[in-house]
Formats: structure tokens, sequence, C-alpha cells
């Protein structure tokens, strides 16, 4: 608990305390597969994250990710299924981005992962990892630096305990800085 409180403080923060802190918000969409003690399910993807531009970090931005995963039986009208599985998670990892024009770039990111495996209805256990990923996309932002960067990217995070949960996402984004 205390990790988070100091995540939430940083990032929260950062901004009264270092006059030149971006503060960026988004999200994603898309699908992919999961599994815990389990074979891989089919799945939509989603996740929000915040990020800040700290001046602790040179070239890399940190960021934080709620990620959410679930069976795609879960939005197709099927009452024959009670229990839909799904993993729910958190992420801290470091981003950064190269820009092959003033338009188009590729951002990579590795980190940390906490993730809640909720594969099967009597199963609610956490496990920790790591997770990378990577994207490529269009920033709008033309040279204001304010604005939206939208793109496709994939994910996949890995956990080394417990049931051993693990993610993987294709997807599109949508990240706008204030």
């Amino acid at each position: 608990m205390k990790i988070k409180e100091f995540l939430i403080f940083i990032i929260f923060l950062s901004s009264p305390l270092f006059s030149q802190t971006e503060i960026s918000i988004g999200g994603y969409l898309g699908g992919g597969t999961f599994s815990g003690n389990s074979t891989s399910v089919g799945g939509f993807t989603s996740s929000l994250f915040v990020e800040a531009n700290l001046p602790l970090f040179e070239e890399v931005f940190p960021r934080v990710s709620l990620i959410f995963t679930k069976d795609f039986n879960a939005i197709l009208p099927n009452d024959s299924q009670p229990y839909n599985p799904y993993i729910l998670g958190l992420n801290f990892k470091g981003v950064t981005t190269q820009y092959f024009d003033n338009k188009i770039f590729l951002e990579e990111g590795v980190g940390l992962l906490a993730l809640n495996d909720r594969t099967f209805i009597d199963t609610d256990v956490w496990d920790y990892g790591v997770v990378v990923s990577i994207s490529a996309g269009f920033d709008l932002r033309n040279y204001d630096l304010k604005g939206f960067k939208l793109g496709a990217g994939a994910e996949y995070g890995l956990t080394f305990f417990n049931t051993l949960p693990k993610y993987s996402s294709l997807h599109i984004f949508l990240h706008y800085t204030i």
C-alpha cells in the first residue's frame, strides 16, 4: 500500500513541484489472450494510464496503468456460461519515445506488474512480474506539446508466483498531454 501511495503522490504533486512537468492521460482497447492456471483464453483488453514527464528521468517517462482483460464471451449474448474469466492489474513502467520525423514515433516500455488472477470462479490471487510494450503512432500535437497522440501497439505481461497469470494485447491507443 505504501508504494501505491508514493506513486500517486509523485504523479499528482509533480506538476506543482516542477513547473516544466507535463502530465498525460490515455488508454487503449484491443484484443489478446490471457491465462492463469489454465489454457489461454481469447479476450478483450483495456487500459487507462497516467504518465508524468518528471525531471528525475531524462528520457524515460514513468507511467502507471490499470489493466483489465476479460473473456470475449462476456460481450456475447450467452446465458449458458455463468462465469467469464478475467484478469485485473496495475503496472508501473518506464516509457521512452523515438521520433522518426515530427509526426511518426515509436514507443517502448518496460516495468513491474501486479495481476489479480480471476480466471476461475474460485481463484482470487495477486501475482507479481514484469511487463513490456511497444507502440507506433502519430503525434497530432504539432509544436504545442499539448494534445493527442494515437497509434497501435502490443503489450505482454508475465508473472512469476502462485498461479502464473499472464496476458498479451494488440491494441489501439489514445494519449492526451494536458
